[in-house]
């Protein structure tokens, strides 16, 4: 086979900014499809298992942390070794332990399996947003952070009802084989279509002078967490996530158990607030500016938690109070995709690791609050658990806007 940029068997220069949109989209996609698709056949799992619900539910919660640390191994090594490498080995782990819970005979092993499965597929998930930070700049990485905002907010209310479809047919481990036709259809894209956007200096230039090793991942962590800016973009992934995984969380107690919908309405209901993330994110990228886009939504979602938690508190119906939901999300759907934008704009030398650290927070933050919002009443709860995120959110905005105006 010649050595040419055309061969099927070789990935070419460049990928083209279309490729590149519907590839980033798959990979955005796939953390929430690998932690929500099999999410309504826990009952079957259970009773094949013979275990408690409690103990499948772990499946959730195991997932979710192998995504947080695998994140902050696979983002540093891309900014070292480029993208194409950590992803491809990514995906093979992926892959590999979706073949492993599709055969699990235990549930022990199962858990296992879905751990190193969540590892695996931290790497999409990083590389969806260092491969863009790679290839754009300013707007045009708005506009692409502004995609990956919409369909994260979009994903995790098709995976379920996708998953409950695909068991209809073939049962729970039949969706963990769709999952893994999934992994082994990216390797291949990976490995033969992906071109290489991290051009990392190695050995000698062409003039002959001595190439600039890679920045060190202590220097990144010092370049990272010494920028005042960065650290008000962690922490304000935090709250945003502490509103996203709250909402996700408490969702299904507020709507099924106090308002009274029945499963199906309240699937429709879910995806129909979903929208409103996808809303926000669309308007983000054009904002003036990132931080712009943070404030604006802070002070928004301050606005509907407030309206929200007086709704709940003087008992109002589901017609007032679906209108301010759907509010809320889009000012949270504003916020995410900019926050991204804003960190890797500031540091695209360091793109996989700021990814990382971002993406590690969100899910590590989201983990911890969602089981709070069981304690009391929900509806208190969560209204409580809006109005102070928001406000700090707001505080953090103000903070932002004032540091990147120096």
């Amino acid at each position: 086979m010649p050595n040419s940029a055309a061969s099927p068997f070789r990935p070419p220069k460049e990928n083209s900014r279309l490729f590149l949109l519907l590839f980033l989209a798959v990979l955005a996609a796939f953390g929430p499809f690998v932690t929500d698709l099999y999410l309504p056949t826990l009952p079957e799992q259970a009773r094949e298992y013979a275990a408690a619900p409690a103990t499948v539910q772990l499946g959730l919660s195991m997932t979710m942390w192998g995504l947080a640390i695998g994140q902050l191994f696979v983002g540093p090594l891309s900014d070292v070794r480029g993208r194409r490498g950590p992803l491809l080995a990514s995906l093979l782990v992926f892959t590999g332990a979706t073949f492993g819970a599709a055969v699990a005979p235990t549930v022990e092993l199962f858990l296992l399996w879905r751990f190193l499965e969540g590892l695996g597929a931290s790497g999409a998930i990083v590389m969806s947003r260092a491969v863009a930070a790679d290839r754009y700049t300013g707007r045009a990485l708005g506009q692409f952070m502004a995609v990956m905002g919409a369909i994260q907010g979009v994903a995790p209310i098709t995976a379920p009802l996708l998953g409950s479809l695909v068991a209809e047919f073939v049962g729970w481990r039949g969706i963990f084989w769709l999952l893994f036709a999934m992994g082994v259809a990216l390797l291949v894209v990976t490995a033969f279509r992906l071109a290489e956007t991290r051009r990392v200096a190695r050995g000698k230039s062409s003039e002959g002078a001595t190439a600039a090793k890679p920045e060190s991942v202590r220097a990144s962590l010092r370049a990272l967490f010494g920028d005042p800016a960065f650290v008000a973009i962690v922490l304000q992934q935090v709250f945003a996530s502490a509103v996203l995984f709250g909402h996700i969380a408490s969702s299904p107690f507020i709507f099924q158990e106090y308002f009274g919908l029945s499963s199906f309405a309240y699937g429709l209901f879910f995806g129909a607030m979903a929208l409103g993330i996808t809303v926000g994110a669309a308007f983000s990228s054009r904002m003036s500016s990132p931080e712009a886009a943070m404030l604006a939504g802070a002070v928004g979602l301050l606005g509907a938690s407030v309206l929200l938690a007086f709704a709940y508190a003087v008992g109002a119906s589901l017609f007032w109070v679906t209108p301010v939901y759907f509010v809320l999300l889009v000012m949270l759907g504003l916020t995410l995709p900019a926050a991204m934008t804003a960190a890797l704009s500031r540091h695209r030398a360091r793109s996989g690791l700021a990814a990382a650290v971002l993406g590690a927070v969100g899910f590590g933050g989201g983990g911890l609050v969602a089981p709070l919002t069981t304690l009391g009443t929900p509806t208190v709860t969560t209204a409580w658990l809006f109005v102070v995120s928001a406000v700090v959110l707001v505080v953090i905005g103000v903070v932002l806007r004032r540091l990147t105006r120096d």
